[in-house]
């Protein structure tokens, strides 16, 4: 510590000293014909610059510093807030959910057929309560990059009838079947983070009900050729107006203001996120007859095997 002060002071004098010659030399150069009043005018301005501008830059970057830890003080203020935030929603919600589902499956008593229907809409709000809540925390992640994938191999059509299962409830309330159609499967298996994929096929799903007129079906085509998966998800619906489906994959855009639905607009924009960071694309058609078609493709294997085995291009 001593000799690292001492050297300090040792740097600080002999550039103090340096300065002091070269401007001493400067000014009573013998070969220079300078006025005394310029002479002045020159030591002054010199020593002002020389003793401030140091002090202003490192004000500058003390401040700058400052601003740093504070922004990063901020952001971890931030993030606790809504791991919190999460935690304290999630765990009452959950707790609501299951025991909505052991009042509805009859753990407690048969219930009649009016008090059924009150908890399965009760059990309807709180699961949708849940899937926001998750949205929300799966978004913030997203944009703060606190999202790792993790890729697997693993069985997407298996994926899809789960996703389906999980969301037969809603779609029965509203006379909704859904049809799978495999056209051209390689293989079943594709390479991904199988989480995140079914977060965006049941995304799809999901608007794909919600959407959709009453006792229809929800058509899902499945293709995996060429190094690609596609899935398609085709409902009867009203067509969505082409000013808002070039915005519908936008944060906080949503389609749910012009039909009277609830919806906080993240879903599509994750469901994007998702899609791009494997690779892929994903658009929305609205065509005429009243057939919205949501789709996204994304690498089925390996990308660095998509070039060494030199795939097709893909069709979407």
């Amino acid at each position: 510590m001593g000799l690292k002060l001492f050297g300090k002071i040792a740097s600080a004098t002999i550039k103090d000293s340096i300065f002091c010659l070269c401007l001493l030399f400067l000014c009573f150069n013998p070969y220079a014909s300078i006025p005394d009043r310029w002479k002045i005018s020159i030591i002054f301005t010199s020593f002002v610059l020389y003793l401030m501008v140091p002090r202003i830059i490192r004000c500058y970057l003390d401040k700058t510093a400052f601003d740093e830890f504070d922004i990063i003080k901020t952001l971890e203020q931030k993030d606790a807030f809504v791991a919190t935030l999460f935690h304290d929603l999630k765990t009452p919600i959950l707790s609501q959910i299951t025991s909505l589902q052991m009042l509805s499956g009859g753990d407690f008593g048969e219930l009649n057929n009016g008090q059924k229907d009150i908890v399965k809409a009760i059990l309807n709000s709180c699961i949708y309560m849940k899937e926001m809540v998750f949205t929300l925390l799966a978004t913030y992640k997203y944009n703060n990059g606190a999202i790792k994938f993790v890729y697997s191999e693993f069985d997407v059509v298996e994926l899809v009838y789960n996703c389906i299962n999980e969301i037969n409830g809603l779609a029965m309330e509203r006379g909704i079947k859904f049809s799978v159609d495999i056209k051209d499967m390689n293989s079943h298996n594709i390479y991904a983070d199988c989480i995140q994929i079914k977060r965006v096929i049941m995304n799809l799903l999901s608007n794909a009900v919600n959407y959709a007129y009453k006792n229809t079906t929800v058509k899902i085509s499945l293709v995996n050729n060429k190094g690609y998966f596609r899935c398609y998800v085709e409902n009867a619906g009203a067509n969505i107006p082409d000013e808002i489906l070039k915005l519908l994959f936008q944060k906080y855009s949503s389609h749910s203001s012009k039909s009277m639905k609830a919806g906080i607009g993240l879903g599509l924009y994750l469901s994007k996120r998702i899609i791009m960071a494997h690779g892929g694309y994903i658009k929305a058609d609205s065509e005429e007859y009243e057939r919205n078609v949501f789709s996204f493709y994304i690498p089925s294997v390996k990308l660095n095997s998509i070039k060494d085995k030199n795939y097709g291009k893909v069709t979407f």
